[in-house]
């Protein structure tokens, strides 16, 4: 197996630095890269013996309710080495324990395993400790079946590469929290995959990692203007302003790719934006966090998969297809020699057969190339 990580998960991880609510969009793709049944980011308070949880899945309330108890039985191996143990940078397995303490199926003969993991069906475990202050340290673990192997040795290389992503994550949370260390943040942002700016209440960019400044300086969709972030494109100035000020104002306040802004240069690029609230974060600015997506690297889906996929008719397909390409409605209408209403008309069908609720979602949906299963009457 690969030990590379999706962008998209890297991505996932520095959006929950501004949005704690991007933890369940991380911790999804997390699920999916690592194929574990369960998983749980969470704050582990040694002394008082507690656990503080950040992001928690496939776990039943009754089973976090019994954690603190079982989990810091005296018989617990990782709670009997965690100064060993819960320090960032050491992958834990199953497996690693065993070769740590030269004896085979230490964790199996704990009331932690018996009567807590072995009644939900966990047996193997993945984790790491992302953080560590005092007796304060913050662990990502993920959860496997008895009936499903354990963590190989590529997937342990692969989370030890996420680790590091999600530790620089944390400390720029940390970093950002306090004002007086706000441009030492900045840095951290260098380690994103994507194309990233700080922007003012005023769109003005305050800070832009290298790949962001490339991208400006190419005019891919967005350019910069006297210090504005603008849409290399003049037509698609006003839906950015928009957008942008929204972002700001926090009335989206989502990360999902649903909520993406499409653009597209004048050669016809496409790139995706996506716009952060700072919120209280960097209150300083007020203003928000961009990060852009080369819509090229994906592969659109075709006026025949959409209707092959969600029975979409030629004309509804067009029509979806331009507004893809970076039309707004109106123009798309111009384009296909039909009236605004009639357009409107047909992407509400549109809407309906896919099972979208708004033009940027329907444009994710087209250039994500997702097909989705429909049952038919």
């Amino acid at each position: 197996m690969s030990t590379s990580l999706p962008e998209e998960l890297v991505d996932s991880v520095y959006r929950a630095v501004l949005d704690p609510a991007a933890w369940g969009d991380a911790m999804e793709l997390i699920g999916k890269r690592f194929s574990s049944s369960a998983r749980a980011f969470y704050f582990l308070h040694r002394e008082p013996r507690r656990v503080e949880p950040v992001w928690l899945d496939g776990f039943d309330a009754r089973w976090v309710q019994t954690f603190n108890g079982l989990y810091f039985t005296p018989d617990n191996p990782w709670i009997r080495f965690t100064e060993r143990l819960h320090r960032p940078g050491i992958v834990r397995t199953n497996e690693r324990l065993d070769r740590l303490l030269r004896q085979r199926g230490t964790l199996y003969r704990s009331t932690y395993y018996h009567e807590w993991m072995r009644p939900q069906g966990f047996r193997s475990t993945l984790g790491n400790t992302l953080f560590a202050e005092g007796d304060v340290v913050a662990n990502l673990t993920l959860f496997r079946p008895p009936d499903t192997k354990t963590f190989s040795a590529a997937e342990v290389r692969a989370f030890e590469a996420l680790s590091r992503h999600m530790t620089r994550a944390m400390q720029m949370a940390i970093r950002l929290g306090r004002p007086e260390n706000v441009p030492a943040a900045t840095a951290a942002f260098e380690a994103l995959p994507r194309p990233l700016a700080v922007l003012d209440r005023h769109r003005r960019v305050r800070y832009a990692n290298a790949r962001m400044e490339a991208l400006l300086r190419r005019r891919a969709g967005l350019a910069l203007r006297a210090g504005e972030l603008v849409a290399a494109v003049d037509d698609a100035q006003p839906a950015l302003g928009a957008y942008i000020d929204q972002a700001t104002l926090g009335v989206r306040g989502a990360t999902a790719s649903a909520d993406a802004l499409v653009l597209r240069d004048a050669q016809g690029s496409l790139v995706a934006l996506h716009a952060v609230p700072l919120g209280a974060a960097w209150p300083a600015l007020a203003g928000c966090l961009v990060t852009v997506e080369d819509m090229a690297l994906k592969r659109a889906m075709s006026a025949a998969e959409l209707h092959s996929t969600f029975g979409c008719t030629s004309t509804e397909a067009r029509l979806a297809l331009l507004l893809a390409q970076g039309f707004e409605l109106r123009a798309a209408a111009r384009e296909m020699g039909i009236t605004y209403e009639t357009s409107r008309a047909y992407l509400k069908g549109v809407f309906g057969k896919t099972g979208v609720h708004s033009q940027a979602q329907l444009v994710a949906l087209i250039l994500s190339g997702e097909r989705r299963t429909r049952l038919r009457r």
